[in-house]
């Protein structure tokens, strides 16, 4: 074993890693759910839900997700006074309850990161499945209206999954961008790989070895992930035919 390579550096990295991919699973699931709504709310015939929609959008991705983080983890808890402060974001049951279950001291501050990756990353989403939906051919609606689905079924049947299979590659490329932008969480002391790997480099001084075996941890997470996201597209490029999407959902209504 290399004498900078010790069993603590590498409990440091395992233990950054195992953060890295938990934050990378809740926010990719988070992300793709409200990306959607806010897709939908996009797309809405409805004044208020498209100005909702419009608004969550170019809120969320114009300011960056470094932003975002500080904000949720820093200023928001400074909005109140101390005391009220510490009961409200720090000591009481449910952070203590996700500290021993996380192992993170302090559990908000994890929060805030899966909050503020969450709404960034689905700002993006929304757009994407905006876009993939205004793929799909207006006589695919049509076609499930006149068969006498309602337009919440040929939404459901038709419009949803077209609209993400269409968008899922631009979708991929985002979720994998989401997984790289966990490394932010190190800013607020989150002990993801990127935090960990800095304790590591304070500790033995080997910035260049430790940062280089990084960037071969996260490249090997993103290898991972994009397989991952590849064998989901795969699997909704075999789900059924337009056509047999159209009948059923006029079956499914009638």
């Amino acid at each position: 074993m290399s004498g900078w390579l010790t069993g603590e550096t590498i409990d440091l990295l395992a233990r950054g890693v195992g953060y890295t991919v938990m934050l990378t699973v809740i926010t990719s699931v988070l992300s793709l759910a409200i990306g959607i709504l806010m897709g939908t709310f996009r797309l809405s015939s409805s004044k208020p839900l498209r100005t909702l929609g419009t608004v969550y959008v170019e809120i969320h991705r114009n300011i960056p997700a470094l932003v975002l983080i500080i904000f949720w983890a820093f200023a928001v808890p400074n909005l109140f006074p101390p005391e009220a402060r510490a009961a409200i974001f720090f000591n009481n049951p449910l952070m203590e309850r996700l500290s021993n279950l996380t192992g993170l001291p302090l559990a908000y501050y994890g929060l805030a990161v899966i909050l503020a990756l969450t709404l960034n990353t689905s700002a993006y989403l929304a757009e994407l499945f905006r876009a993939g939906v205004g793929t799909i051919a207006s006589e695919h609606t049509e076609a499930a209206r006149s068969l006498g689905a309602s337009a919440g079924v040929a939404y459901w049947k038709i419009v949803l999954p077209q609209g993400v299979r269409a968008a899922f590659p631009a979708i991929s490329t985002r979720l994998i961008h989401n997984m790289k932008n966990t490394s932010l969480a190190a800013f607020v002391s989150v002990p993801e790989l990127f935090q960990g790997t800095q304790t590591a480099i304070t500790r033995t001084f080997r910035a260049v070895e430790l940062l280089l075996l990084a960037a071969v941890i996260y490249l090997t997470l993103s290898l991972i992930f994009s397989a991952l996201l590849r064998w989901i597209e795969q699997r909704l490029d075999r789900r059924p035919k337009r056509t047999t999407s159209i009948q059923r959902a006029g079956v499914a209504h009638g």
